[in-house]
């Protein structure tokens, strides 16, 4: 098989990443969104079944095709319409929450890290669409992404605990303060790279260290879904909401792992939640 050298991610794999991503965040809009709110709700709802269905059409997709094969050019170009709606969707159910004009239980900045994650996914998609491979991000960008994702992640873990699971929230949090740290450190090695090319000792350092911490939280994330799968955790949380940490996690891990020499290829790392029918 063919396979990508960013990541060791095939076109695929990609397809099938990002459209299980903007499902499940279409699964959260529609599920956070107030019974009264029935516009908002059945747009969510469509975008539901158009993802599964755009993700049984990658399925089908060739494993070994490149970015050049006249099937993954016509399917990144019927895809990017369908994820640029949803993206625009998102965006206005921002605009609606700044405002207060729509009864949904999601905070503004929860939908900066979704579109952020959207728009990396159309900006893919505008190379496929030519038959080119993606430019890879560079290895600040990618942090930038994924480390407000990984926050993200912590963040509403700990919000959806109950307050009685102290110990768990309290772990969660420190997992929080680690990536914002982090986010603080790479705005800092971006300046750096005004007058430094990439790769110097402290940022391969840098990525290394966060790699290390994404995998630590990784499977702190899984102790949970475990004690959820078990009724052991105490929690408003749904099952579709906890793994989605799994696929989001292993592509970033996948991704940073190409620039810490060294590191292992996380190959093995599923792009895909353990379950298809999350509750």
């Amino acid at each position: 098989m063919k396979q990508a050298a960013d990541g060791c991610i095939t076109v695929r794999e990609e397809h099938l990443f990002w459209l299980e991503v903007l499902e499940d965040h279409a699964h959260f809009l529609r599920d956070y969104l107030s019974p009264v709110e029935t516009r908002w709700w059945h747009e969510a709802e469509k975008f539901i079944g158009w993802f599964r269905e755009a993700i049984r059409q990658a399925s089908s997709l060739p494993p070994d095709d490149t970015a050049n094969s006249e099937r993954m050019t016509a399917f990144a170009r019927n895809v990017y319409p369908l994820a640029d709606a949803y993206c625009r969707l998102e965006g206005h159910m921002q605009h609606l929450r700044l405002w207060n004009r729509v009864n949904l239980n999601l905070t503004p900045s929860y939908f900066n890290g979704t579109i952020s994650e959207n728009r990396e996914y159309l900006r893919q998609l505008a190379f496929l669409m030519k038959g080119v491979p993606a430019k890879p991000l560079t290895l600040t960008q990618l942090l930038d992404l994924w480390l407000e994702d990984q926050l993200g992640h912590a963040v509403l873990l700990q919000g959806l605990l109950d307050p009685v699971e102290r110990t768990l929230g309290a772990e969660a949090d420190k997992y929080a303060a680690q990536f914002s740290s982090y986010l603080v450190k790479n705005r800092a090695m971006q300046g750096y790279l005004r007058f430094t090319p990439p790769g110097f000792p402290s940022e391969i350092k840098f990525a290394s260290e966060v790699l290390g911490t994404v995998k630590a939280f990784y499977e702190f994330v899984q102790r949970i879904v475990a004690q959820y799968r078990h009724a052991q955790l105490l929690s408003k949380s749904t099952l579709r909401f906890l793994e989605h940490h799994f696929p989001e996690s292993c592509y970033f891990m996948r991704k940073l792992a190409v620039f810490v020499p060294g590191s292992p290829s996380f190959a093995d790392c599923p792009l895909t939640r353990p379950s298809f029918g999350g509750a």
